[in-house]
């Protein structure tokens, strides 16, 4: 026997639909509404001249600009001042600004700030904090906390070394790094967790220091890493430069975005990732995820630089499969 739908039904379908088409899009548009009223509060350890926070900013700004959410960038300005007075000084003031500006969310970048400020202030508070650029463990920090998640900063050194000995006289490798908490971080990391041997590691605090350790380690290792120059004092980038191209015996590589002027290769993160990432984490807790219940993350974008100076200098020349995939520099004066 035919069954037949009785036609009550078939109105309630109708009207079920006619409900779903007008509230659903009223219920998206009141979300939207009510991200566009909330506010986050950047806050960077170091300062906003200095390349790596500019590219966490900007991919932040990509994300939230699109859906109307306010940004205000605060900035520690803790890698040109490394005392640690002068860092828990500027964590007061950054939590000073936090009172005043009374954020929905905060996102941090770097370590610094998550040391100084988070940790000791906001750990399983009410306000929502999401990081980002945290150096290889987050968990010194305590992070996980129920109020907070991110994004780790891992850097991509493992084939640096491999790529750098094609054109080395040998294998002994070594690091110059500046004495401040992300760069001995990132050196230990580099050998607990990357597993990189290194047979000679200086630590500097000045330009002076810096350009003698440089000369030194020309006749002691086959191939020089080097850290960051943001905490070096005195540096001047194009004394430094002309120094590196008069003085560079060997092959130089780097994991750090700002170093490229000044090293033949560069194995690079890319902080836009970290900004992006801390961005749609913020509107995922602003739209009522739990932070704590969002799983800490590791970047997974790269990119290579060669520079094409300091290859010329040196008569490397890299095959032609390697450049394809790479971004070339040059010194622009």
């Amino acid at each position: 026997m035919k069954r037949t739908i009785p036609r009550y039904y078939s109105f309630f379908v109708f009207l079920l639909i006619f409900f779903c088409c007008q509230i659903f899009p009223a219920i998206a548009q009141s979300t939207a509404s009510e991200l566009k009223s909330k506010r986050i509060l950047f806050i960077d350890s170091y300062h906003q001249g200095y390349s790596w926070v500019a590219g966490i900013v900007a991919g932040a700004r990509s994300v939230l600009e699109a859906e109307g959410i306010e940004m205000e960038v605060y900035s520690m300005d803790t890698k040109r001042n490394p005392d640690i007075g002068y860092i828990k000084q500027s964590a007061l003031k950054a939590k000073a600004k936090i009172e005043a500006w009374k954020p929905d969310l905060i996102i941090v970048s770097d370590d610094n700030a998550s040391k100084y400020l988070i940790e000791p202030y906001y750990k399983n508070v009410e306000l929502p904090i999401v990081f980002c650029g945290v150096n290889w463990d987050a968990s010194v920090y305590g992070y996980p906390y129920n109020n907070a998640t991110g994004m780790e900063e891992v850097s991509l050194i493992e084939p640096l070394p491999k790529e750098l000995a094609r054109h080395a006289r040998g294998t002994r490798l070594g690091i110059l790094s500046g004495t401040v908490i992300s760069d001995r971080k990132n050196v230990k990391n580099y050998k607990e967790k990357a597993g990189i041997i290194f047979d000679k590691t200086v630590f500097v605090e000045n330009a002076e220091q810096w350009r003698e350790a440089y000369l030194e380690m020309q006749n002691e290792v086959d191939i020089l890493i080097i850290e960051n120059s943001m905490s070096i004092s005195g540096w001047k980038n194009d004394d430094m430069h002309q120094f590196i191209m008069d003085n560079t015996r060997i092959p130089t590589g780097t994991t750090q975005r700002g170093m490229i002027p000044y090293v033949l290769l560069g194995y690079l993160q890319v902080p836009e990732e970290q900004g992006q990432y801390a961005a749609k984490i913020a509107i995922d807790i602003l739209n009522g995820q739990s932070p704590g219940s969002i799983p800490i993350v590791n970047n997974t974008q790269a990119y290579t630089s060669v520079n094409l100076d300091l290859a010329e200098k040196m008569n490397i020349i890299f095959e032609l499969t390697f450049l394809r995939n790479v971004s070339s520099y040059r010194w622009k004066q």
